[in-house]
């Protein structure tokens, strides 16, 4: 194909609509999608967008809960030579504003309950001209024109006028968490994300006949690249819920008769430690970044499956897989993928060490556009992540004598909760928003969950008094639930250095001791429920 289109989001998706027009591609959220079904959506998707003025090097932006719209939305854009921002749908006030702003996303596509987010930071996104609502809402927005999804996914008919996509064209931007400054803006080309949907399949794939289960978020690569472009790059079903359901994650695997699946962040751990159900013991595929060497036989022999484990990052990725042809071992993330990746280890100076030892993974492509293009619209960043020509992951691993990769820890401050990486950057600001606060240092401490919790530890300024709850309340109200935090204390200072530093290895190393515990306190929040009750 001319210009690698068979490297292109179009490409990969005509190719198997030509092969099998028919077959269920996608079944998500209870509807059924053939592979002309997403075709045909995608292109009538494209020329409403069209309409808006969306053509190459436009951005779309989401915000929205797991549905068609989402994937549909991607596949029109990818055909515009536009780029797709994916958001957190919990985010709000300075997480949404600074996405949107930095993204410089013209067009935000918005389920109709999370209007009014949308609505209380308008004015600080220039750069927005149209508001599209997944609902019958249609608010009156100066200088903004709104549209219902539904107007556009009725444009089946009239031109169509575009030439076909590049695989070099940027596609996908997806926000990493900061950890000296706000998030940044991840691009991603076609080629990445077709690379990326290839490694996936060669993961999880065995036969045409296999479907994968999902649950996981659209807005996050996992979900969308994994479980729906990679099950696409081999032209098997994917399965997607609208969200994770504990008590119900085996008797839906078992329902739609899936055999692979993705257990990220503490979802392992959240199925272990319930009860033993009759929905278990299905013959199935796991994919975990690392599963537990002391449970992995354990969780093996009771669900009766077989782990499969990934390291990658948004940046690159994936680093490293298993897989039928590469057996895993116990603490690893499978072997290097070297046709793709040429990743090392380096100590604090750039020099490589030897294996078996502890440092920093760096990592080269080893095909064009194989990593990500850039932080958009922030070259200062992006050449320091690049120092010395090598991209600075800002994880600790180490790589065996087999090529095995072992992710150790992390040596950014950032924090990663039940899935969710979180900017410590971020938290503070919505927390010293607070008219009573005077000082924050946010950190991540380990949690029952093998992951982390998010600590704050909290200044108060001369005279003001703060209560907890108060205080957690303020949190709900500015930043997503994930990122609330769960352990607070006020104290009378800061650890600094003497260059105005701060030393948050002082306030992690302090634990959890003395803190308030919001959870022991009653309080528990979830996407759903946003109200602060003990």
């Amino acid at each position: 194909m001319s210009d690698f289109l068979d490297r292109t989001l179009t490409g990969m998706l005509r190719k198997q609509a030509e092969a099998a027009p028919e077959k269920v591609a996608l079944t998500i959220v209870g509807e059924d999608l053939t592979y002309a079904d997403l075709v045909r959506r995608s292109d009538a998707m494209a020329r409403g967008l069209q309409q808006l003025g969306v053509g190459h090097g436009s951005v779309v932006a989401v915000l929205a809960e797991n549905c068609a719209d989402q994937v549909v939305i991607q596949f029109a854009t990818a055909r515009l030579r536009a780029i797709e921002v994916m958001i957190n749908t919990a985010y709000r006030g300075v997480f949404l504003s600074h996405q949107l702003r930095v993204s410089g996303a013209e067009v935000i596509v918005v389920d109709d309950a999370l209007v009014p987010t949308v609505l209380e930071i308008l004015g600080e996104v220039p750069s927005l001209r149209h508001l599209v609502v997944r609902g019958h809402q249609k608010p009156g927005v100066p200088g903004v024109t709104v549209s219902t999804i539904a107007e556009l996914r009725n444009c089946d008919d009239g031109p169509l006028s575009l030439v076909d996509p590049r695989w070099t064209d940027p596609s996908t931007i997806t926000f990493t968490s900061g950890t000296t400054g706000p998030s940044k803006g991840a691009t991603m080309t076609q080629n990445y994300l077709c690379n990326f949907a290839e490694i996936e399949a060669q993961i999880w794939y065995r036969s045409p006949e296999d479907t994968f289960y999902s649950c996981g978020p659209l807005f996050h690569l996992a979900a969308k690249g994994i479980a729906v472009l990679g099950a696409m790059r081999r032209g098997v079903r994917c399965v997607q819920d609208e969200r994770l359901s504990v008590s119900g994650f085996w008797r839906r695997i078992r329902e739609e008769n899936c055999n692979a699946t993705l257990m990220l962040g503490s979802v392992a751990m959240l199925l272990w430690t319930r009860e033993p159900s009759d929905d278990e013991g299905i013959d199935t595929v796991v994919g975990v970044p690392a599963p537990p060497p002391s449970l992995q036989p354990a969780m093996e022999e009771r669900w009766k499956c077989k782990f499969e484990s990934v390291y990658g990052l948004s940046e690159a990725a994936p680093l490293s897989r298993t897989g039928p042809d590469i057996p895993l071992r116990p603490g690893s993330s499978g072997k290097i993928v070297r046709e793709y990746f040429d990743v090392r280890i380096f100590d604090d100076n750039d020099f490589e060490l030897p294996r078996g030892e502890i440092g920093e993974v760096v990592v080269r492509p080893m095909q064009p556009h194989s990593i990500f293009e850039g932080y958009y619209g922030e070259p200062e960043a992006t050449a320091h992540k690049f120092r010395n020509l090598w991209f600075h992951t800002g994880d600790l691993g180490r790589i065996d004598e087999n090529d095995y990769f072992y992710f150790e820890d992390r040596k950014d401050d950032y924090l990663r909760r039940r899935g969710e990486n979180i900017s410590s950057y971020e938290v503070e600001t919505a927390i010293i928003r607070h008219p009573a606060v005077l000082q924050v240092g946010v950190v991540g401490v380990q949690s029952e969950m093998a992951e982390q919790e998010v600590k704050a530890s909290v200044v108060l300024r001369d005279g003001a008094t703060l209560g907890y709850e108060e205080f957690i309340e303020h949190c709900v109200a500015t930043m997503p639930y994930f990122a609330v935090p769960r352990y607070v204390e006020f104290v009378g200072e800061l650890p600094f250095t003497p260059s105005g530093k701060m030393q948050k290895e002082k306030i992690r190393a302090a634990g959890t001791a003395g803190c308030w515990d919001r959870e022991q306190a009653g309080i528990r929040l979830s996407g759903k429920s946003r109200t602060v009750t003990a």
